[in-house]
């Protein structure tokens, strides 16, 4: 059995030989293969980056779609814009929000220091779907435009937060697993290949 010091010192070993190996899932479990509690904690490390990756490749869309919805208000096709813009929120924001709210929100939830950053990322969650809502609603193409580029930037705070935050957090608890936690979702909408 490891004792919480040993586990910190196990978690702190880990966390440097993940950030010296690169995340290469082979380099890691060559270098954490020591017990079970950091070979966890280099599969966490190692999803940690890869959902940071993946926040950051959606940011990254949002800024090009939400741009290109303002661009085409003035001098281009509008409509399609608005169109692919709804989709992406409807297809990819929509279920990665509710797939985070049935897993990294609740096992956040349960730590001391998660509890009411959650309860504040869950209000967000509701910023961001009205947002997203006046956007998809709006007739006006730089009203839509402008509420896209609102949508944008809500989205990229947000992200920050859960990369920088929540996903540290549940990495660094010795009581959560986050590979346990992403796998039990069934639906595995919003981040199923990372």
């Amino acid at each position: 059995m490891t004792t919480t010091a040993t586990r910190r010192d196990a978690d702190a070993s880990c966390a440097d030989a993940v950030a010296a190996a690169g995340c290469d899932a082979d380099a890691v479990a060559a270098v954490c293969a020591v017990d079970d509690d950091t070979a966890r904690c280099a599969a966490d490390v190692v999803l940690a980056r890869r959902l940071a990756d993946h926040h950051a490749q959606m940011v990254t869309r949002l800024d090009w779609l939400s741009a290109a919805l303002v661009d085409a208000a003035t001098d281009g096709d509008a409509a399609a814009a608005h169109s692919a813009l709804r989709g992406w929120v409807r297809d990819e924001l929509v279920p990665h929000a509710q797939e985070e709210e049935r897993t990294l929100y609740p096992a956040a939830a349960e730590l001391a220091e998660g509890a009411l950053l959650i309860r504040s990322m869950i209000a967000e969650h509701g910023l961001i779907r009205a947002t997203a809502s006046a956007m998809s609603d709006a007739s006006d193409p730089a009203v839509a435009g402008a509420y896209g580029r609102a949508l944008f930037h809500i989205f990229d705070d947000h992200q920050w937060k859960e990369n920088e935050l929540i996903l540290p957090l549940l990495v660094e608890s010795a009581s959560v697993s986050l590979v346990e936690v992403m796998s039990a979702d069934e639906c595995g909408c919003g981040h199923r290949d990372h």
